[in-house]
């Protein structure tokens, strides 16, 4: 029991420790705690409970207090509340401003109207409420770090706190088995569709209309298939092995790439061929498919971004897994296992 509480404390205390010192101050944190819960121990004779290490914990301080310690001083917001600052506007920066700004980029790029609306200054001119919005997000949250800093909620954050109500430590290579059973269940569903509603055929009767793809489309379809039978292996090989491991995460990977780039391609390639109908006009069917077609490729930019976010996420997996498999003993559930027999 007492592990996992003092883990908990690491954990938490390592969270808001400069990335290049964690290991190292963890290192040092567990090896104190070590040395109180084995005095502790040896007064009471016996290996001490949650309700006993609590005490020891408390008297360390809350872990933000603990972090506070390692940290630079700084003049504006104290080093208490810092690292929460830190993690809001890192938050701010890579979850609403720089995907704001991709759309940007990717819009100008990819859409020949989006420039000839906005020509030559005028492209830049249409980033300023971009600009504001940097500037007013970051200037307000400053602000309002700068004010609580100095108040006396500070007191109460870093006082306020109990043992047990720590987070659990998660585990970011673990993989939910709930997760892998639905992904399968999807993908065995799909191709069962796909192949009860004659998808491989070009053709197709919708809503009394008769829809004819283009001849690409039969190799955009077994593609299709190909992949959700490789997701079905993946899925399998995640069930066998509920952790992703450089297999895993390097496959994961793949066939991320591959389906967003079949993604990309079909909706670049205009997939809708033709459109007849009994009150359908040639005109009016011409119009319907280059709306459709057009929809489809101003998607595309869409699926890009997306497709770029998911793999930067894949990859960052398989930086995780390597790291974790090049210091096997890393980490602060390993510090303190190897500290004290207890833990």
């Amino acid at each position: 029991m007492g592990m996992a509480l003092v883990d908990r404390y690491l954990n938490a205390v390592k969270f808001w420790l400069p990335r290049d010192q964690k290991n190292d101050i963890i290192a040092e944190l567990a090896e104190d705690l070590r040395a109180q819960i084995e005095e502790k121990e040896s007064e009471l004779g016996h290996q001490l409970s949650d309700a006993e290490i609590e005490p020891i914990l408390k008297k360390c301080g809350s872990p933000m207090l603990v972090a506070e310690r390692y940290l630079p001083q700084r003049a504006l917001i104290g080093p208490v509340l810092f690292p929460i600052y830190r993690v809001v506007i890192r938050s701010l920066i890579l979850y609403f401003l720089l995907p704001w700004f991709l759309i940007w980029l990717g819009t100008t790029i990819f859409s020949p109207d989006f420039r000839i609306d906005h020509p030559g200054v005028a492209l830049l001119v249409s980033l300023e409420p971009w600009w504001l919005a940097c500037i007013h997000s970051l200037f307000f949250c400053t602000l309002a770090f700068a004010l609580l800093d100095r108040s006396q909620a500070r007191a109460q954050i870093v006082n306020g706190w109990n043992p047990r109500a720590l987070p659990a430590e998660h585990d970011g290579n673990k993989i939910s088995r709930g997760s892998t059973v639905f992904e399968l269940t999807i993908s065995i569903a799909s191709l069962v569709l796909w192949f009860e509603l004659g998808a491989f055929h070009r053709v197709f009767h919708l809503l009394g209309m008769t829809v004819t793809l283009s001849a690409a489309w039969p190799y955009y379809f077994w593609a299709l298939m190909v992949l959700s039978i490789a997701i079905m292996g993946v899925a399998c090989l995640n069930l066998t092995i509920p952790r992703w491991t450089r297999l895993s995460a390097s496959l994961r990977l793949g066939l991320d790439c591959y389906l967003w780039v079949l993604a990309y391609w079909l909706c670049r390639n205009w997939p809708v061929q033709s459109l007849t109908g009994a009150d359908l006009s040639p005109a009016v069917a011409a119009g319907k498919i280059a709306a459709i077609n057009q929809i489809l490729s101003s998607w595309a930019i869409w699926v890009a971004l997306i497709g770029a976010i998911v793999l930067a996420f894949d990859v960052r997996r398989i930086l995780r897994v390597e790291r974790e498999a090049s210091a096997p003993l890393s980490g602060s559930a390993r510090h303190v296992t190897s500290a004290n027999g207890i833990l």
